[in-house]
């Protein structure tokens, strides 16, 4: 289904959720915007990797936007996300590496404990974890030459995101960023992606499909200036 405009063409499913089906214009990129307010270590993490790296992942102003990884029967390449997960952030990675003074919230969380924060998202063709063999964009070896650093709350309100000093400083030449933080934030930071944005919400992506993804408040930000 479309029109005689190749930018206005419409494209119908009920792949992403079948209890849900919608149209969508097919050219059209829609925008992720992070959750600040509850999440700001985990939004500060991924602009920083966006800003900073010759990659720049789901950046509108660079043109690379990021590219959809759905479930695994759903993608052309059988694909598990947590199979690029598990590259970048192996299982108990942050409980045996992260940094000691991660920050966790168990004022929120009671039970909340220190996890890995991978930036460009698992889902997606631009994590580091996905091989090139299969699309991937950015492929490594494992998480280890990513932009390491941690996520720590000063005071009430107020975080930092610092590099993590037990080992070699980041070069900018990176391709993907990992940060040891509070799981709640981790996990909080991108809860409602699935439902209300991509597969069986508001834009319907499918496989391989590009977004953008936007931090508003890091606008006035100048990421190329040296601390």
């Amino acid at each position: 289904m479309g029109t005689s405009t190749p930018d206005l063409d419409v494209r119908c499913d009920k792949v992403a959720d079948p209890a849900r089906p919608g149209c969508v214009f097919h050219k059209y990129k829609p925008t992720w915007v992070m959750n600040f307010k509850k999440t700001p270590a985990a939004v500060a993490h991924a602009w920083l990797i966006q800003s900073k790296l010759p990659n720049h992942p789901g950046s509108m102003t660079a043109d690379k936007p990021m590219k959809y990884l759905p479930k695994a029967d759903k993608n052309q390449h059988n694909r598990d996300p947590q199979k690029n997960r598990d590259v970048i952030c192996p299982s108990g990675w942050a409980a045996k590496n992260g940094h000691p003074d991660t920050t966790v919230v168990t004022d929120i969380a009671p039970n909340d404990t220190a996890s890995c924060d991978e930036f460009a998202y698992a889902a997606s063709y631009n994590s580091g974890g996905m091989p090139q063999s299969m699309d991937g964009l950015n492929e490594v070896a494992s998480g280890d030459p990513c932009v390491q650093s941690y996520a720590t709350r000063v005071k009430q309100g107020e975080w930092h995101l610092y590099d993590d000093e037990r080992i070699a400083g980041p070069t900018w030449q990176e391709v993907c960023g990992r940060s040891s933080m509070s799981s709640w934030i981790n996990t909080t930071s991108m809860a409602s992606f699935s439902g209300a944005f991509a597969a069986g919400g508001k834009y319907h992506l499918l496989d391989a499909d590009e977004y953008w993804v936007k931090f508003p408040e890091f606008a006035h930000c100048e990421p190329a200036r040296q601390p």
